[in-house]
């Protein structure tokens, strides 16, 4: 599993192509604008305590459940 950052030109894509799936990746309360090494924004998580709480809540069962698989960031 893959956490992913997210910017505009894929959101305009997705929003015609997925837009269910759209509406759940965009979470602009989740979700902070970043600029990235190319100049363009991007959407990636929150920082701070309340991203590591998400984080975690996804992470934990994870690593209780499958200890094997992975979870990484890729930025």
């Amino acid at each position: 599993m893959i956490f992913l950052t997210h910017n505009r030109d894929p959101h305009e894509v997705n929003l015609g192509w997925h837009r269910k799936a759209e509406e759940l990746i965009r979470r602009p309360d989740l979700q902070q604008p970043e600029r990235s090494q190319n100049g363009s924004w991007k959407v990636r998580y929150r920082t701070g305590a309340e991203g590591r709480r998400y984080v975690a809540t996804l992470l934990d069962p994870i690593a209780a459940r499958t200890p094997y698989r992975r979870v990484r960031y890729a930025f």
